[in-house]
């Protein structure tokens, strides 16, 4: 019955604009590889549901707070304190999959089924009053619903209401994508003994706990048997990128013991190791962090089972050489990384970075286009204008600057830009086509009876 209220091609319609609003609006994490991660064990949390109509886009906002949210339109939201808080992949699993979950049930669509007179504004409203609602108690009481007299606190107390079908709906989603299902229960039991801490309650006042929940979703979890994953290199290596951003890295360095010999016989000290060497990037120390980096794969290079580990190290290697104006080894080791990954986000975009640094500014466009008119990815989008700027192509430097503005939800000033790319084209009527029919989808856009 939701559908009276917002049919899911609205409700994609809807997710792509709150997706450019966010984009545009929120302190975000930009780094490739945290952000591709987050992605990747999304999909993998999807992979059941392949035949869904809803785009799903995780994005992470960098807030120490421990909470994520989810919007119509698949698009969900954790925060980098959640990666800190959660100990396992699984933990951090079982809160996106019960964010998934709340759009997989319409949970916000349901909640609003019964409004009449909708339009883009209300919509996004609704939208704006939920996420208010996440962050800040004042915000919320001064967030107002336009379509009915409806109280804030009424909306977030249905949201509520939910939690429990959302667990459960969580649970199945992790058992499909062969996550262990017990983590929901365990990272619940962790807040529960923390809630003392601010960060945590931030998370318990939008996802409210009770001893009857808990139990619930051990009960649940417990009725399913199988080899479930519980971690994983990737979740590690992404948590301390994401953890060593608020450490004290001068004391890390002081206090940390360095010993390539012992990390050949601990293989567990290659994290570890890892996060020294993002501490030395921190404090500028290049030469420093190189050596441990190659360190690493010296240590790795027989051991072709820990491809992903060596990703990691070597695109962290890369960018300290480009840190360090060493864009020819740089470029080496990310050419390299490309032929094995080749549609990797982040290996794409350090490696746009190198061929930029060493002004192989068509080689960046050549390799950046193809990925970027299927993923629309904005940071990609923006190498593009970067390299056309430098090769002195004004009219596509500020066509794909329109495209990145147009990504982020700024559409005015993307106009402008696509404006300024008709003037400066002058290569005939079939971009000037091109660039005329993305102004006028921007158009469209902005015109509420064709969202809604």
């Amino acid at each position: 019955t939701s559908s009276r209220f917002m049919s899911i091609s609205q409700e994609n319609k809807l997710g792509s604009i709150i997706y450019s609003q966010i984009l545009g609006s929120f302190n975000l994490v930009t780094d490739p590889l945290i952000t591709g991660y987050v992605q990747m064990l999304g999909n993998r949390l999807l992979v059941s549901d392949y035949n869904s109509s809803i785009n799903y886009r995780f994005l992470v906002a960098k807030n120490p707070t421990i909470n994520a949210f989810a919007t119509p339109g698949g698009v969900i939201v954790i925060n980098s304190g959640l990666i800190q808080k959660t100990k396992t992949e699984a933990e951090l699993a079982s809160v996106m999959a019960h964010e998934i979950a709340h759009v997989k049930a319409r949970h916000l669509s349901r909640m609003h089924e019964e409004s009449s007179g909708v339009n883009i504004s209300s919509a996004l409203s609704v939208i704006a009053t939920i996420v208010a609602g996440m962050y800040s108690t004042d915000a919320l009481a001064k967030t107002f619903i336009t379509t009915q007299t409806v109280s804030a606190q009424k909306q977030v107390t249905f949201m509520r209401e939910n939690e429990k079908e959302a667990d459960r709906l969580a649970i199945n989603i992790m058992v499909n994508a062969n996550i262990n299902p017990n983590a929901m229960s365990e990272f619940f039991k962790t807040l529960q003994k923390e809630n003392d801490d601010s960060g945590a309650l931030e998370f318990l006042r939008t996802h409210p706990l009770t001893k009857n929940r808990i139990a619930e979703t051990q009960s649940l979890a417990s009725r399913y048997k199988g080899n479930f994953t519980n971690d994983s290199f990737a979740y590690q290596f992404t948590s301390v990128r994401v953890s060593i951003e608020r450490i004290n890295t001068k004391t890390f360095i002081s206090n940390y013991k360095y010993n390539h010999e012992t990390t050949k016989i601990t293989p567990s000290k290659i994290i570890d190791d890892y996060a020294y060497s993002l501490a030395l990037k921190k404090e500028k120390k290049y030469k420093e962090a190189s050596i441990v980096l190659s360190d690493l794969l010296k240590i790795l290079s027989d051991k072709s089972e820990l491809y992903i580990i060596k990703k990691y190290i070597s695109i962290e290697l890369s960018e300290i050489y480009l840190l360090n104006n060493k864009n020819k080894k740089a470029l080496s080791i990310l050419e390299n990384l490309n032929n094995i990954y080749p549609t990797d986000n982040a290996v794409l975009y350090y490696l746009s970075k190198a061929y930029i640094e060493n002004k192989m500014y068509k080689q960046s466009i050549n390799k950046l286009m193809p990925y970027v008119i299927e993923h629309k990815d904005h940071r990609l989008i923006l190498k593009i204008s970067e390299a056309a700027y430098k090769l002195k192509e004004q009219s596509l430097g500020h066509e794909y600057r329109g495209e990145y503005l147009k990504v982020i939800g700024s559409f005015n000033s993307a106009i402008k830009y696509y404006n300024l790319a008709l003037q400066y084209n002058m290569k005939g009527k079939t971009i000037d086509d091109r660039i005329s029919s993305k102004i006028r989808e921007i158009e469209r856009l902005q015109d509420s009876k064709e969202i809604l």
